[in-house]
């Protein structure tokens, strides 16, 4: 060996440089700068964390934000203000930047159970199915015995639509916890996805056994698991169990109407529910959603209106105190046009219950349907008292007034109400209608055509307002052609309408064309049930201008014999001449 090298290498041992103590010393010093440094961070961390903390709670989300990123600048290992990040741009929809956050803190803390959730939580809802289903399965391998991770991994198998893996999930939860109803419902579901129909009932039929004073509640969910899977016949022996072990159930009845309505039995569907509403333990509202759901499908209302009229009279004899009971029955009779028995019914509700404002709209309406002017008005003058508010109770009260002649208080009425108006234009119409109907009365022209303009320039194609602008612009013999154009679109809009036909040929017969006006004014007769003073009474004045006095003399005659008709009426008949 060279002797040289030698000398070096103990040269190297024997002269290290420092001494072991003093590289000691050293490091302790330095050790105590980074702890110090550390700590100086850290409380500023801990400043910086509350105020991050403080702007969460006050919803100031966004200086949240910049103070807890702060504190990662601070601290790029703080896990705690990386959650609250997680969760706050979670809250604002930006799950990639949740999920790196949320990531990260996971990772610096991976025993922290909430961070785990987040992450889960975040995954879920952002559609990251492979890395939701990764974490839970890592969770559950690191935590076989948590139910929360198991939970989590049943769901993440769901939402990988592997419905296998999730059932075998959810019977590790109930090794560890035993049977739930949560679990055996959330298993019926995944089987009945699978078509598993089978192994659904036995899910249930396992609560029955766990939970035997459910049994009824559980025998009516497997009835209607079979019904909804197309198991009649599977459905009606769990229906009959019901019955035999529980005669007095609410429900049963109304499930076994469902039952014989799908096996198109419509008589033993309507005698099951005339049981079940018979019932008083089978709550009102119930029933009521039994009544609106044949009333809100037309067809089946239609086909079926004996039956349901007489649910609905078995439903105020089992509930007479129940203003819910009578306001339902009135309204299925008002739709009948029963308004005498609309009325009592709707009265009952009040007398127990004034406060309901749409029993008080749906009274008024049966009133006027009566025509019976001084109820309307003396019932209409309460709604008033009790919502003075509200616009519609005065339009009725204005035309109880104005079929009295009382003509300045139906227009204190009407005016009071439109006033009230808001954001509703079709009732804004009416209120202008009736405005310019009381002004024609009082012969108030000009007022009165200035209400129909407003009427009309809301709605053009109100055919009412046409109709009637046009027949007393005929009657004063002004703006004529103005009349014919609004009485032929009148005509159009509503086709079928007697008054319209009338008016149009009124109309006609006013500008001289006597042979279509005789046309139009004979289709409103044929259009009418029942003979008509006033339509009988027109054709003949249009006859006797085509020069038919005969046959004007005749339907005058004819008209007298229905009712008063005009003022000159007798006479004309009387002397065989036309007065207008």
């Amino acid at each position: 060996m060279n002797k040289t090298l030698i000398i070096l290498l103990m040269l190297t041992i024997l002269w290290p440089g420092e001494s072991f103590s003093q590289k000691r010393e050293k490091k302790k010093k330095k050790s105590a700068e980074v702890t110090t440094e550390i700590a100086v961070n850290s409380e500023e961390v801990t400043n910086l964390f509350i105020d991050a903390t403080k702007a969460k709670l006050l919803g100031e989300t966004t200086k949240a934000i910049g103070l807890y990123e702060s504190c990662l600048v601070k601290n790029p290992q703080h896990s705690a203000s990386m959650y609250e990040l997680a969760q706050l741009y979670f809250v604002i929809d930006d799950y990639n930047t949740a999920s790196r956050f949320a990531e990260q803190a996971s990772e610096l803390e991976p025993e922290n159970k909430w961070y785990r959730l987040l992450l889960i939580e975040i995954y879920g809802k952002a559609g990251k199915k492979k890395e939701l289903l990764e974490t839970c399965e890592k969770l559950v391998k690191k935590y076989p015995g948590s139910v929360d991770y198991l939970y989590e991994l049943s769901n993440a198998y769901l939402v990988n639509n592997d419905g296998n893996n999730a059932i075998k999930t959810y019977d590790k939860v109930e090794e560890l916890i035993g049977v739930t109803e949560e679990i055996s419902l959330q298993k019926q579901r995944v089987y009945l996805i699978q078509k598993k129909t089978d192994q659904a009932a036995e899910e249930i039929k396992k609560l029955i056994k766990a939970f035997p004073d459910q049994e009824t509640r559980y025998v009516s969910m497997l009835a209607e698991m079979y019904m909804e899977a197309g198991k009649p016949d599977e459905a009606a022996q769990y229906y009959q169990q019901i019955l035999a072990n529980d005669p007095d159930n609410p429900y049963i009845h109304i499930t076994l109407s469902d039952y014989y309505r799908q096996k198109g039995d419509k008589k033993r569907s309507f005698d099951e529910l005339k049981l079940g509403f018979a019932n008083p333990a089978l709550d009102i509202d119930t029933k009521i959603r039994v009544l609106l759901s044949f009333f809100s499908a037309n067809e089946m209302y239609l086909d079926n209106k004996t039956e349901i009229m007489e649910l609905a009279q078995i439903l105020v004899q089992t509930h007479p105190k129940e203003p819910k009971a009578h306001s339902m029955y009135g309204d299925f009779l008002l739709d009948d046009k029963q308004y005498a028995q609309a009325r009592d019914e709707f009265r009952k509700v009040i007398a127990i219950d004034s406060s309901r404002y749409a029993v008080w709209e749906s009274l008024l309406n049966a009133e006027i349907q009566l025509s019976d002017y001084p109820a309307l008005y003396s019932e209409s003058s309460r709604a008033i008292e009790l919502f003075p508010l509200l616009p519609v109770p005065y339009l009725f009260k204005g035309v109880a007034q104005l079929e009295k002649s009382e003509f300045e208080n139906a227009l204190s009425s009407f005016n009071s109400g439109a006033k009230l108006v808001s954001g509703n234009n079709v009732l804004l119409v009416q209120f202008y209608t009736y405005l310019g109907d009381t002004y024609n009365r009082m012969k108030n022209y000009r007022l009165s055509d200035e209400n129909y303009e407003k009427a009309l320039k809301l709605q053009p194609d109100n055919s009412y307002v046409l109709n009637n602008y046009a027949y007393y612009l005929s009657l004063r013999n002004e703006n004529l052609e103005k009349a014919e154009q609004m009485a032929s679109k009148s005509v159009k809009l509503d086709a079928a309408n007697a008054a319209n036909m009338d008016t149009y040929g009124w109309v006609l017969y006013k500008l001289g064309r006597y042979t279509e006006a005789a046309e139009w004014v004979e289709k409103a007769i044929a259009a009418t049930p029942s003979p008509d003073t006033d339509l009988l009474e027109h054709l003949g004045d249009i006859y006797f201008k085509l020069g038919n006095v005969d046959k004007a003399i005749s339907l005058w005659q004819d008209a007298l014999k229905v009712g008063k008709g005009s003022e000159f009426l007798e006479k004309k008949i009387k002397e065989r001449k036309l007065y207008e």
